[in-house]
């Protein structure tokens, strides 16, 4: 009397080949959500010291300045051709419409999400300080601003 097959009993792959491509599809996504976010064009500054982003941040808003400091929009928020925004008017209202989106959705007084300036570093201040102001006026308060990280040795 024989209790089992002589065949050789083989795990089925199929389940896992499908969970590791659908792994493999959702990180090519997010990687490309996070790419559109930042903007090659822009050159960070060099940094001495510097900490890295807080795990405990819900929302980020990215702004990309060039060094002719013009906001440079992602793909996502372009308003027909305009993939700029060239003064501190457009921007104080593209960011008043980004918190009045904000607060509708959190039901907040103000917006939370941490604005995240990524400025060039061949943009003078007397043109990214009006800009961080529109950012004020338009209610965002925790704001920061990024720089390359630097190793001091080249």
């Amino acid at each position: 009397m024989s209790h089992g097959s002589t065949d050789k009993c083989e795990p089925n792959m199929t389940p896992l080949l499908d969970l590791v491509l659908q792994l493999v599809m959702f990180f090519m996504i997010s990687a490309n959500f996070v790419m559109e976010q930042t903007s090659i064009e822009v050159k960070l500054p060099d940094a001495i010291s510097a900490k890295p982003l807080q795990v405990d941040v819900d929302q980020v808003i990215f702004l990309n300045i060039n060094q002719k400091g013009q906001v440079l929009l992602p793909p996502v928020d372009r308003e027909g051709d305009n993939d700029t925004l060239d003064n501190p008017a457009q921007v104080e209202g593209y960011m008043k419409r980004r918190a009045a989106a904000e607060k509708i959705k959190t039901r907040k007084d103000k917006p939370e999400a941490t604005l995240i300036l990524r400025i060039d570093k061949l943009c003078p201040f007397e043109k990214s300080y009006p800009i961080m102001k529109s950012c004020r006026a338009a209610g965002y308060s925790n704001v920061q601003l990024r720089a390359y990280r630097f190793s001091g040795q080249e």
